[in-house]
């Protein structure tokens, strides 16, 4: 870069003077006043007297995403879909129902061990869709 080209971007600051904000301005007083009203307001976790933490909300949302997941399988899969994601998963699907199925399933996906298999799947799972849309590779794919 040579020291005779133009710069890319100007800016200029300029003060505005004569504008009254008094709403805007506050003392130091009531800042701390402030800070004060609001650190008393957070509970302290050391004392179990004042703070106990409330598990159920956890668990409740983990059985709204076990709940989920297993309405997902049950209204989108069929049973031969759900017994190829078995097989992936080398879950055993030996006389067993569609619900016994979508069960074993979305309890081998929701734990945490398993993530990145499930993962890896899913990811799959997605190229097959892919390649299934393509007017030239479809015809390679052969699943059924």
């Amino acid at each position: 870069m040579t020291d005779c080209q133009p710069a890319n971007i100007s800016y200029s600051l300029r003060e505005n003077e004569g504008v009254e904000t008094d709403a805007c301005i506050l003392s130091y007083d009531e800042i701390l006043n402030d800070v004060t009203t609001s650190a008393e307001a957070i509970p302290d976790p050391e004392s179990e007297s004042d703070y106990e933490y409330d598990y159920s909300n956890d668990a409740m949302a983990g059985m709204d995403d076990y709940i989920a997941s297993e309405l997902d399988y049950q209204t989108n899969y069929i049973k031969k879909e759900l017994e190829r994601i078995a097989d992936y998963y080398e879950l055993s699907k030996r006389k067993k129902r569609k619900d016994e199925l979508i069960e074993d399933i979305v309890i081998y996906e929701k734990d945490p061990v398993n993530v990145e298999k499930v993962y890896q799947r899913k990811k799959m799972w997605r190229y097959i869709e892919e390649i299934k849309k393509d007017k030239y590779l479809r015809q390679f794919l052969i699943l059924d």
